[in-house]
């Protein structure tokens, strides 16, 4: 484990960056991919150390995930945006500053074909705002339990769950009284339905994934992510968690797997899979077989009583 603490104009300096190195780096001869964290809650402290390092070197250990640099900025209640005031600018900072840095001073691949991003909870639904507007910097995407709100319009959104500390910078991150397109800028949903083709057309590698039994009712957030990337055929990976909380003991069996998604994403399969391919030539043949196209359904819901 490092800290760094970067001197910046773009966010309250120096920023504290948090860095974990693989086994053998100091011996390897060729770089590692970048594995950029984002934290959840309202803090980012010692998450990367107390939380996170465990999972990652078990991971490394069993293969699930290729070595590679993991690096966590410490943002606080951050919302990983450019803040509407200009005073924090996070999304920059990430994708700019920090980004550059890790790559000019670490052992690290330049590229989008090395760089990936994650985050839980807070940090999920940053992965989201940074992923779906950069696209094209990242091999992949992983969202776990990401908290924003489920709703597709300004006024549905609640903030009466925000503690004050959170919402007394709410004016500075969304506008007083809040600028609605720059919110629809920054809300993962409204991302997906304003900027579909850039998405579709990206090449993002995204997982998005949660709990049915998230207290916090994060599952209703990615269902409708879900419906939105599913109906604008955007390629993604989807899992509802059966039994699985916002924290705790799921994550022994959630964490292999996103790890196990970003290893394929780093190192994709570049031979097909000849029986997939026999299965496909078959369905063409028979006529059953279509291209991808957005969803043709009628949206006709089904209520239940």
């Amino acid at each position: 484990m490092e800290q760094l603490k970067l001197e910046s104009t773009l966010v309250p300096s120096p920023a504290t960056v948090d860095v974990l190195l693989p086994p053998g780096y100091e011996q390897a001869s060729q770089p590692f991919p970048l594995f950029i964290w984002l934290h959840g809650g309202t803090s980012g402290k010692d998450v990367l150390g107390k939380h996170m390092r465990s999972y990652i070197e078990k991971a490394w250990a069993t293969g699930d995930l290729l070595p590679c640099v993991v690096v966590a900025p410490v943002t606080g209640a951050s919302f990983y945006i450019d803040w509407h005031d200009g005073t924090n600018q996070w999304d920059t900072f990430i994708t700019d500053q920090m980004l550059k840095y890790m790559r000019e001073h670490y052992q690290v691949l330049p590229d989008r074909s090395g760089t990936v991003i994650g985050g839980s909870s807070f940090g999920g639904q940053g992965t989201l705002r940074i992923a779906f507007r950069h696209p094209t910097m990242f091999a992949a995407a992983v969202s776990i339990a990401p908290g924003f709100p489920a709703v597709l319009k300004l006024e549905d959104w609640d903030i009466s769950y925000f503690d004050a500390k959170v919402l007394a910078d709410h004016g500075s991150r969304f506008g007083n009284p809040v600028d609605r397109a720059f919110w629809r800028s920054t809300h993962p949903p409204t991302m997906v339905i304003d900027h579909p083709k850039k998405l579709r057309e990206s090449g993002l590698q995204l997982l998005i994934e949660v709990g049915d039994e998230d207290a916090n009712g994060n599952f209703r957030s990615v269902e409708l992510l879900h419906r939105l990337l599913f109906d604008a055929a955007i390629e993604h990976d989807y899992h509802l968690h059966r039994g699985a909380a916002h924290v705790g003991r799921s994550k022994e069996w959630r964490y292999p797997e996103v790890f196990r998604f970003i290893t394929r994403a780093l190192k994709p399969m570049t031979v097909k899979d000849p029986s997939a391919e026999r299965h496909k030539l078959k369905a063409i043949q028979r006529g059953r077989f279509k291209p991808r196209t957005t969803n043709e359904l009628p949206f006709t819901p089904v209520v239940f009583e």
